[in-house]
């Protein structure tokens, strides 16, 4: 009885330790040939949308690296579709530290978190979206809260690059 008591409590200990030390890392999130893409577009040019940034973020050789590219845009410009003509302005590579894979985590922990507020309706608003290349993921958010831009802008902190301010034109 003894014996048997001694097992149960040494089987539940280690279950409990095993549950309380959970290995959270932005590595798990990519698969072989997978690639995560951060998508924002940004109201500059009112209810007709305004300049993109992408991010693109992949593994490669044992790394993880992700491509910045931010697009500039004249409010005036249209192409033949009546879309707003999207000049690539910056395009930047780098090779993630542990703490902007955590930055990007927490990026993206919040964006699914936002899903949860009550929606804006309106026609002029940022759009952030968070995707894979296996279409597994897909969480996106619409709208003009402050909140939303604060995050993307830590993010943006967080990985070196400029933060966004938005002039509406």
């Amino acid at each position: 009885m003894k014996k048997c008591f001694a097992v149960l409590l040494l089987i539940l200990s280690l279950s409990c330790s095993k549950s309380s030390n959970i290995n959270y890392s932005f590595d798990n999130i990519l698969s072989y040939k997978d690639t995560i893409f951060i998508k924002s577009r940004f109201a500059d040019c009112g209810e007709w949308g305004g300049h993109n940034e992408i991010i693109k973020i992949y593994s490669e050789k044992e790394q993880t690296k992700l491509v910045y590219t931010r697009y500039r845009v004249d409010c005036g410009v249209r192409d033949s579709t009546g879309l707003i003509v999207q000049n690539e302005e910056t395009k930047k590579n780098i090779v993630l530290s542990i703490s902007q894979k955590a930055g990007l985590m927490n990026y993206i922990n919040n964006v699914m978190q936002y899903k949860f507020m009550e929606n804006e309706f309106g026609n002029s608003g940022n759009s952030f979206s968070v995707e894979d290349s296996e279409n597994q993921l897909k969480i996106s958010h619409y709208g003009s809260s402050s909140i939303l831009m604060e995050n993307y802008n830590d993010l943006m902190n967080k990985l070196g690059f400029p933060s966004v301010i938005v002039k509406s034109e």
